[in-house]
């Protein structure tokens, strides 16, 4: 990992790169980050320009800086005036040179290498036109080699980071996380990561006086429920807390997260509010919210003397509040216990197949037989053995291999799901999904060219001629996916080779 502006020179001059903007990334920008009318944006840390580059393409003015020369001149040769092209070290150069508003300012893969991220990121975010958003794409570090962990960020760095914007999204691809951050707070806040050298100032555009060290504006809220109650929150079936108002519960807004805890078991879980609803009493709060979601087990006769007897207090407050709430999640969740290629490692591998069934004019299973083995009666279709292929491109691509007929060309009904045990003839378990083909005209027949390489005969019979021909086991299938087609079986079926 390089660290100082000569390694990043020397390692971009040797041709040490990033990885590729993904197809993924490219979507959630479009998604998240259209270009309005005369857009503009600033691609900080923008290496050899591709992100620059791509928000060109979207709309955008760009200015793409990077305190790199070597990254700088290739991104000049490579993609020419796509963008602005500033030589800037962002935390400590002279930001003269860039605009005074943004629409999106980006940040790939360079968050975890700022020594003051948090006042970089706020400062950036003044530059922001209203409703402007700043993107930072960072490697999660739950997905990232111990060796490279200085490239990512983890959860915990993830959650200070988005603490400061009024509203921040976050979406996880390709072991990246994918932040959209809009509204900075309108404090700086404190500095992240190593301290800047002895005697270094920075410069950094003055947003206002730092706050005190180590205070933050907490948009988190802690209530304690009974077990009763909590248990009503966990069902999903209680979705409005009743609050006295105090100093506390009056500071709650609409956005902010609240974590529930358990009195009885020590559990917690966490919710986002949805709505905050002041009342002068408790008897036009019950007038005007719904009893059964504040207490979904009691009666309604019952709930305002336990609403007084739970919060006396409220006699004497301004009143009592209704937080309205949904089943959204308010908190990142918890890292996975391992990479995903270390998870691939420890289940069971499967095979996956796809194939269409096909009838005559008069509804009798069209089949092929192999060339191969036991020389088994099939369907058109074949295994996922193409990159990107879901199981019905399979069946309709096999098909055309097979065939030589373009069949399923719609969204043909899934028929039937087959599970096959592993066994002597095959190492792996193998699921196969099986789409209703349709009928075939006696045109269409008449034009079915085979494969030699894989079949050598097609015909056309009813279920009670195949049953002849095929083995028990192949005959199964053919008969559950016939009976499914019916309507008359099941819609999923077990076979062991």
């Amino acid at each position: 990992m390089f660290s100082t502006q000569d390694e990043w020179n020397t390692g971009y001059a040797e041709g040490s790169r990033y990885r590729r903007l993904s197809d993924s990334e490219r979507s959630l920008l479009a998604a998240h980050a259209p270009a309005p009318a005369g857009g503009r944006a600033l691609d900080v840390g923008c290496g050899v320009g591709e992100l620059a580059a791509h928000l060109a393409v979207l709309g955008y003015t760009v200015d793409a800086v990077d305190w790199s020369e070597a990254a700088l001149a290739d991104a000049g040769a490579h993609h020419g005036e796509a963008a602005r092209w500033l030589r800037l070290d962002v935390e400590s150069g002279d930001w003269a040179s860039l605009a005074d508003g943004y629409d999106l300012i980006t940040l790939r893969f360079v968050a975890p290498f700022l020594t003051s991220r948090d006042r970089t990121l706020h400062a950036l975010g003044h530059r922001l036109r209203p409703g402007g958003a700043l993107v930072v794409i960072t490697p999660l570090a739950a997905d990232t080699p111990a060796e490279r962990r200085g490239i990512a960020l983890d959860e915990d760095e993830l959650t200070a980071l988005q603490a400061r914007w009024s509203t921040s999204e976050r979406h996880n691809t390709e072991g990246l996380a994918f932040l959209i951050l809009r509204g900075p707070g309108t404090e700086e806040a404190p500095l992240q990561g190593s301290p800047p050298a002895a005697g270094a100032q920075s410069s950094l555009p003055d947003t206002g006086s730092l706050g005190a060290a180590g205070s933050t504006s907490s948009r988190r809220h802690d209530f304690h429920l009974s077990g009763r109650h909590y248990g009503q929150v966990e069902s999903g079936r209680k979705t409005i807390e009743v609050r006295v108002r105090t100093p506390t519960t009056a500071a709650v807004e609409v956005g902010d997260t609240v974590v529930f805890h358990n009195q009885d078991s020590g559990r917690e879980l966490d919710i986002i509010v949805k709505r905050a609803t002041p009342y002068a009493s408790f008897e036009e709060l019950l007038s005007a919210e719904d009893p059964a979601r504040i207490d979904p087990d009691g009666l309604r006769e019952d709930l305002l003397t336990g609403l007084r007897t739970g919060c006396p207090a409220a006699e004497a407050s301004p009143g009592p509040l209704a937080f309205e709430f949904d089943h959204r999640p308010a908190q990142t969740g918890r890292p996975m216990p391992m990479t995903p290629t270390e998870y691939a490692q420890t289940v069971p591998h499967h095979t996956v197949y796809g194939c269409l069934y096909v009838r005559d004019a008069y509804d009798r299973p069209v089949q092929l037989r192999s060339v191969y083995g036991s020389r088994l009666w099939q369907f058109p279709g074949g295994n996922l053995d193409t990159l990107g292929e879901d199981p019905l491109q399979t069946a309709r691509r096999e098909a055309v291999e097979e065939t030589g007929l373009e069949l399923g060309l719609d969204t043909p009904r899934l028929l039937l799901t087959h599970f096959l045990h592993a066994g002597p003839r095959a190492p792996l378990n193998k699921v196969g999904l099986i789409f209703d083909g349709g009928r075939l005209s006696a045109d269409q027949l008449r034009r079915i060219r085979l494969d030699p390489v894989e079949h050598d005969m097609w015909a056309v019979h009813d279920l009670a001629h195949w049953r002849e021909l095929m083995a028990p086991r192949g005959f199964v299938r053919l008969d559950a996916v016939e009976r499914a087609r019916l309507g008359e079986g099941p819609a999923y079926l077990i076979t062991h080779t």
